[in-house]
């Protein structure tokens, strides 16, 4: 029997090497005055920002400019919301990584929203979003979040009594989603690795939440298998473009499932942490992964009810083995060394290195949730996982 689901609209996909370059066309639908959103450097001092601007210049698109660094807060949100009102905006193109393209559609939305976006975060606000929008477009330089295919726009506020959270409505999911693994190219290794883990966590994550489904289920198969064939080598050597390609494609599906079938404690942490600390989104997810999963699969082995949840683990890891006819328990095991040896390989840094102490770790245990982990962890499974990532 097939389990009744749900499934969420996808953006418009447009995906390709040298994509970018019909952005301009693209815009015709929408309209001529357009805010673009990046970050401060990695895309503007490129070869591709030049070449975009000319073609601006040529297909008469008239275009404000606004720049995120780091993940959003709400008060930059507000900031860009309140001087760009004035504008008539068309439409608003996000091009960067996950934090630029979270920042772009929370943008669009609050051009059409009266307040500040602190109003409308779920677990923060009062208020519910009405889905109304300025229309985006999302163009991802790093292949991580995913971004570029869901409805929610993390917005975060880092310190004492801070949050990462989430402003959330069906309508936010990007109109058009441009994904051109060129602009990946020059993504540093370690924003490769720690990106790419984000990704392949997110894969992994859907495939094995409780909320999973026959069309999550395909496509986080297939984005693990291109994150098989793509991390290492994009890691080693960022011109690869097939290997660019294939993490692209990761990320896009990896948004994809995740939107669907939800996600597990890995992110359950990324929620807690990311509202303390100030430490990128894609290596709390690298650092906790083996973690989290270990524990996990430990708890299912030791369950009446694993089976199934142990059976998805061996079909994960059934991907990375070349040996046939082994046990699920073999898989399963696989499927763990993968991470932790890609966890020490690709540099990934402990949590400590962010200033994340021993004594820190029952306050984030207390404020991470299980969400559709295959298990849930208790309090002092929680707290071990983050000793192990330290």
């Amino acid at each position: 029997m097939v389990r009744s689901f749900d499934f969420n609209s996808t953006p418009k996909i447009i995906f390709g090497s040298g994509k970018l370059k019909l952005l301009p066309g693209i815009l015709e639908e929408f309209g001529n005055t357009v805010l673009l959103v990046t970050g401060q450097r990695s895309f503007t001092q490129s070869e591709h920002w030049d070449k975009l601007l000319l073609r601006f210049e040529s297909a008469r698109v008239h275009w404000n400019h606004f720049i995120v660094q780091g993940e959003p807060s709400p008060e930059v949100i507000d900031e860009c919301t309140a001087t760009s009102r004035s504008s008539a905006i068309d439409a608003v193109v996000a091009i960067g990584g996950g934090s630029v393209l979270d920042a772009g559609k929370a943008v669009s939305a609050m051009l059409k929203q009266p307040g500040s976006v602190i109003d409308y975060l779920e677990g923060v606000g009062t208020k519910s979003p009405t889905g109304n929008k300025v229309p985006f477009i999302a163009v991802p330089t790093t292949s991580g979040t995913g971004s570029e295919a869901t409805k929610n726009a993390v917005i975060s506020k880092v310190g004492k009594g801070g949050f990462k959270k989430s402003l959330r409505h069906d309508n936010y999911v990007p109109d058009i989603a441009l994904v051109d693994p060129e602009l990946t190219v020059s993504c540093p290794a370690s924003v490769t690795a720690a990106s790419g883990m984000d990704a392949f966590t997110q894969l992994l994550e859907s495939y094995v939440s409780t909320n999973a489904n026959p069309v999550t289920d395909a496509l986080a198969i297939q984005g693990v298998r291109k994150v098989r064939d793509g991390l290492e080598r994009a890691v080693k050597n960022g011109n690869d473009l097939q290997a660019r390609e294939n993490m692209a494609l990761a990320a896009l599906l990896s948004g994809i499932t995740l939107a669907n079938a939800g996600l597990g404690t890995v992110h359950g942490f990324a929620s807690s942490i990311g509202g303390i600390f100030d430490i990128p989104h894609g290596l709390v997810c690298a650092r906790l992964m083996g973690p989290v999963n270990k524990l996990t699969i430990e708890k299912l082995r030791a369950s009446k009810d694993g089976a199934e949840g142990l059976y998805r683990y061996a079909r994960i890891g059934k991907l990375f083995s070349e040996n046939k006819n082994k046990t699920d328990e073999y898989y399963i095991d696989t499927l763990l060394n993968v991470i932790e040896n890609w966890t020490t390989s690709l540099g990934l840094k402990g949590l400590s290195e962010y200033g994340i102490k021993k004594s820190d770790l029952p306050e984030i245990a207390a404020k991470t949730g299980n969400k559709y982990n295959p298990v849930p962890l208790s309090q002092d499974e929680l707290t071990e996982a983050l000793s192990m990532a330290l």
